[in-house]
């Protein structure tokens, strides 16, 4: 896919409050929240205790003390639950989430949206970003841009292998199955299911990986994919990529090589490994 693209998709926000704030997010998120500085944001992930995804956030830092979390809609998990649980004695409120909007636009129109005065923080599907916004219409026409509709979008999240969290992961997703590792601070101290995360990154590998694969026509999700007779994973999202075809997301199994041809549902397929 080429050229900017813009869509307006719904979100949830919420927002962590007080002196202790920052200690609180910091010592269950995965990112190193420590380190931010009043105005900028980044990715992060709530995990189980196991090191399980349990949501994929953007985290802003809006004041020292201050902190908004852009996250998914409904029905994807939140988080915001886990950050609850084990808020116990720590100075700090948790207020929502309560639904909002964002403009999810490629990075070619950073320049022209962070400008525009409301909230920027960096996407889920890397190489975009999120404008948090009251009436992201009326922002896009300020800044003279039209969204596209949720296909572009869907395609672009395909294309550059980022997963929907409760679509191409599960209960039981680990971080490097999802490849979130760039969520993920390996230089902080601890936080909610860092032993198996860490473990996996220092001692070892995932069994299965989410995979792109490139289709030669359109399957369902829950598709098996297969090598010979053997399967090796299931479809968990389809989309048709503008100049490349078909292309589907789905947890495959590690040894499947890049390039390797594959059977998925009886429409033929070829794994593309991130690079």
């Amino acid at each position: 896919m080429t050229g900017a693209i813009l869509v307006v998709r719904p979100r949830r926000i919420a927002w962590v409050e007080g002196p202790d704030a920052a200690a609180l997010l910091h010592g269950l998120l995965t990112a190193d929240v420590q380190a931010l500085a009043v105005g900028d944001a980044m990715r992060s992930l709530v995990l189980t205790t196991h090191g399980h995804v349990v949501a994929h956030m953007a985290v802003a830092r809006t004041g020292p003390d201050a902190f908004t979390l852009i996250l998914d809609p409904a029905p994807a998990p939140d988080g915001v639950a886990v950050i609850t649980a084990h808020h116990v004695s720590e100075d700090a409120e948790v207020l929502g989430p309560e639904d909002a909007t964002v403009l999810v636009a490629t990075d070619d129109l950073m320049g022209v949206l962070d400008g525009a005065g409301a909230l920027t923080v960096p996407g889920a599907i890397p190489g975009t970003i999120e404008v948090l916004a009251d009436d992201p219409a009326a922002l896009a026409a300020r800044c003279g841009l039209v969204p596209a509709d949720d296909a572009a979008l869907e395609a672009l999240r395909v294309e550059r292998g980022a997963p929907a969290i409760g679509v191409d992961t599960g209960e039981r997703t680990l971080v490097q199955e999802a490849l979130l590792q760039h969520a993920v601070s390996f230089s902080k101290g601890c936080y909610l299911g860092q032993e198996t995360v860490a473990r996996l990154h220092y001692r070892g590998h995932p069994n299965r990986r989410l995979t792109r694969i490139a289709l030669d026509g359109p399957v369902v999700p829950g598709t098996p994919i297969t090598v010979g007779s053997r399967a090796m994973g299931t479809v968990t999202t389809v989309a048709q990529v503008p100049g490349q075809g078909w292309m589907a997301l789905g947890m495959v199994r590690r040894e499947v090589v890049d390039g390797a041809p594959v059977d998925v549902g009886g429409t033929a397929g070829q794994v593309l490994l991130p690079a």
